[in-house]
């Protein structure tokens, strides 16, 4: 369900796109301000400003000196629609995207664009727009624009998932790393009724004590990311009847940082899968009622995107560092396809042992780096058949080309790329790694039936096991009909708008714990 109330300035240079935009804005419920057309920014952001100043508005603004000045005032920073107009021809953004675009990208809220063409090329140029570029096709106002815009309201502005309340619930989020939470803080800061303050610290152990009290004195609530030192000072200093909530992540599970939390303090310990729910009680013996589940979540609105042709006989593979990703498995697999059918490629994104200190320095990981090059270059069915792309953010762009995505980990704590790609319209191939029932639905899990999920499957039975399902529907003509089943899948477990709500709700309440109560003695 989508927020009420909701106001949008429109700015920019007279464009008949523009005004469709704000017509089909005004349709789907919000109220729209059109400001005089104008290209001048210094006539065009005082005026944004001032409206602004009366009541709250997103801003959506063409023109590119417009969409720069508007996104660079930190009144309207995160709220800026930039809308790319006459963009240079797709070989001159292939080569470099205007600065204004890349000056801008981290500071808006979506940049948008008028087909996947242009998309993709801000996506590849510009790393801080490939998060955030969305498609409405502003050539064919109608239904397919109407469409469009009510989605993309729908993934901006979802309601808060609890009653009006009679002030703002303040929220604070502490942590020396918040990338994982970055489209939360985004939901949060975008509800009407959330103030929401960062208490951005120095690393997992050390912080300013004088900022995190006025935290403490402020909050109603407190997000913890990182079950950390942080987190310890945290629930040795929290208020009475202050929420705080603690999130934990592999890391720290295997380390001492969580040592130090009085989890009598603590609300609720947020896990990512019901394994590692389990896990954390084993490790850590906190009360099994405190513990609860919700998922690393996939933006559906960046990631879903139409497919190429070839990417229903493409398999992806995202992150081969550690050797525990098991490329090895990758190559077995594309290598069993190609034997029967040539057409099979597979495309790795990733960072390579070279790329990254730690495994460089690692005599196992050099040497799993090396038999994997060799067999590319020594396996005939191989040499042409594997693509090794850069990493980067441009991951729905690459999604585009990908059908069928690996993951065959020895173990994973989550592994995102599944979900992902199947947000994207692609299939997942999950080896049974321990804890992968927990989060994929057991369909997407490939292995002999007999020994079951979560077990040890020997890796020539799983792959032989993807190999054969991959060629079965293929032939069968059903990769269309599983896409769409693990495209909704996603949209209904991991995209944002789901597990944002989940989220607000843990703000103000307790969820139902991930485990089952242990019985007490008898």
């Amino acid at each position: 369900m989508r927020a009420t109330s909701l106001r949008a300035l429109v700015a920019g240079p007279a464009d008949p796109r523009l005004d469709a935009l704000a017509a089909t804005l005004a349709e789907a419920g919000v109220v729209v301000r059109r400001l005089p057309a104008a290209s001048d920014p210094g006539t065009v952001v005082p005026e944004l400003l001032a409206e602004n100043a009366r009541e709250r508005a997103d801003v959506v603004a063409t023109g590119l000196p417009v969409v720069a000045a508007a996104a660079a005032e930190r009144a309207l920073a995160g709220r800026v629609w930039a809308v790319l107009d006459r963009l240079p021809p797709p070989l001159e953004l292939l080569r470099a995207a205007p600065p204004e675009v890349a000056a801008v990208a981290a500071a808006v809220r979506w940049v948008v664009c008028a087909d996947e063409i242009a998309r993709g090329l801000v996506d590849f140029r510009v790393t801080d727009a490939a998060k955030r570029t969305v498609v409405l096709p502003l050539d064919t106002p109608g239904p397919p624009l109407d469409a469009a815009v009510r989605g993309l309201l729908d993934r901006t502005f979802p309601a808060a998932p609890w009653a009006r309340r009679p002030r703002p619930l303040r929220v604070g989020v502490a942590g020396h790393a918040l990338h994982f939470l970055a489209a939360v803080t985004e939901w949060l800061r975008g509800l009407p009724d959330v103030e929401l303050r960062i208490d951005q610290v120095r690393s997992f152990r050390r912080q300013d004590e004088e900022a995190s009290r006025e935290l403490v004195d402020w909050a109603d609530t407190i997000v913890c990311e990182w079950a950390s030192p942080v987190a310890a000072w945290y629930s040795r200093h929290k208020r009475a009847g202050q929420r705080l909530i603690v999130r934990l992540h592999r890391a720290e599970l295997y380390s001492d940082w969580w040592h130090g939390i009085d989890v009598d303090a603590v609300d609720q310990v947020i896990c990512v899968s019901q394994h590692y729910a389990r896990l954390t009680r084993e490790v850590t013996r906190w009360p099994a009622d405190k513990i609860v589940v919700i998922p690393n979540y996939v933006d559906s609105a960046v990631l879903d995107r139409p497919k190429l042709p070839e990417a229903e006989l493409t398999l992806g593979m995202m992150g081969v560092v550690p050797r525990r990703k098991r490329l090895d498995l990758a190559l077995d697999l594309v290598e069993r396809l190609r034997a029967e059918d040539p057409r099979f490629t597979l495309r790795v994104k990733s960072q390579m042992p070279w790329d990254v200190a730690w495994a460089w320095r690692d005599e196992g990981e050099r040497a799993a780096a090396w038999e994997a090059l060799s067999r590319l270059r020594g396996s005939p069915r191989l040499a042409d058949g594997v693509v090794l792309d850069p990493h980067g953010a441009d991951v729905g762009l690459w999604l585009r080309s990908v059908g069928w995505m690996l993951s065959l980990s020895d173990d994973e704590s989550f592994h995102l790329a599944p979900a992902e790609a199947m947000a994207s319209g692609a299939v997942p191939l999950i080896r049974p790694w321990p804890g992968s029932g927990t989060i994929y639905d057991r369909r997407w899990i490939v292995g002999p039936e007999a020994p079951g999920v979560d077990s040890d499957v020997p890796v020539a039975d799983v792959v032989e096991a993807m190999a054969g399902l991959v060629l079965r529907v293929v032939r069968e003509r059903r990769w269309d009909e599983l896409r769409e089943e693990a495209r909704a899948h996603a949209l209904r477990d991991f995209d944002v708008t789901a597990v944002c709500e989940r989220f607000g709700r843990v703000l103000v309440e307790d969820l139902s714990p991930a485990l089952l109560p242990e019985p007490g003695p008898v």
